[in-house]
This record gives structure tokens, C-alpha cells and sequence, in this order.
């Protein structure tokens, strides 16, 4: 993949601070714990002030793990409360549907967050089950020029098979 040059990579220490934030958030608004040591972050990059761009694989064993699809609704279940939590004022509006990234297709959360009239955010969240991983992709923007240029990062991705 080849990121647009206003997007920095963002460095492991300023991605774990990220990712702790984002853990709290769920794990106060859900009333449950957020296990993401077996998570690993593949890219993670920002352009300012606040969209980001993330890639992450955390092993998944349907034999363990449970479905997939059941474990990934969870998820999604999982983001709205949080977001209906800590905007208790704002109007969410979620889709799901599907989208194909170089042959391979991937399960669509996405989720707009008004407050007042005014958009504040966008928030995608794309997850399949590969290779034995729960591959995930998400990304938030705040404007239509941001959102062009990460579906233009996803349009030209290339992945092993």
C-alpha cells in the first residue's frame, strides 16, 4: 500500500497511547475487559488533525474463538454502545454491507456521528477472517478529501494469497 504524503506513520509508542484510549472508552462504556495483547498493529498512520488509518491481525481460532460472524457482530455491538455512551447527545447513523479490496472480500462497519446538525466523524471498519486472523482495517476522517484518499489507499492494496 502506499500512503498520500500528508498521512505520517504514526510510532508504536504514540499507537499504543491510542489504542489504551480507545480500550478505556470500551471497556467503560461496555462494562467489560478489552484483551488486545494478542493483537498486532501492521500500520497505523495520521494525518492531522484527528483521521487515522489503521491495520491490525489478532489470531483467531473458530475452534476457540467461536464463529466468526458471531464474534465480529459482537464487535460492532460492542463500538455502537461506546459511541452511544460517550456522545449521549449526538445521532449515529451505522451501515454494514460488504466491499471487495484485491479479490478479497471484507465485512463493512461503518459509522457517522452527527452532534447538533454537524458531522464530527467516520469511522470504517473493515474485518475478515484470514489465514487463521482476524484481519481488520479501520480508518476515521472528517472530511470527503480524507475519505477519498484512504479508499484510494484500499483500491491499490495488494495482498499475498
Amino acid at each position: 500500500m502506499t500512503l498520500p504524503p500528508d498521512f505520517k506513520i504514526i510510532d508504536s509508542s504514540k499507537n499504543a497511547s491510542l489504542n489504551a484510549k480507545g480500550r478505556k472508552a470500551m471497556e467503560d462504556a461496555n462494562d467489560i475487559n478489552v484483551d488486545v495483547s494478542t493483537t498486532r498493529t501492521l500500520i497505523s498512520a495520521m494525518k492531522a488533525p484527528l483521521n487515522y488509518f489503521s491495520s491490525t491481525i489478532t489470531p483467531f481460532d473458530p475452534k476457540k474463538d467461536g464463529n466468526y460472524s458471531a464474534a465480529n457482530k459482537k464487535v460492532k455491538d460492542v463500538i455502537y454502545k461506546t459511541f452511544l455512551e460517550k456522545i449521549p447527545n449526538g445521532q449515529m447513523d451505522t451501515s454494514s454491507t460488504s466491499i471487495t479490496i484485491d479479490g478479497l472480500g471484507f465485512d463493512k462497519f461503518q459509522v457517522a456521528e452527527t452532534l447538533n446538525g454537524k458531522t464530527l466523524f467516520h469511522i470504517v471498519l473493515l474485518s475478515k477472517y484470514y489465514k487463521g486472523y482476524d484481519f481488520g482495517i479501520s480508518y476515521l476522517y472528517m472530511d470527503d478529501t480524507t475519505r477519498e484518499q484512504v479508499e484510494t489507499i484500499l483500491r491499490t492494496c495488494k495482498f499475498s494469497k
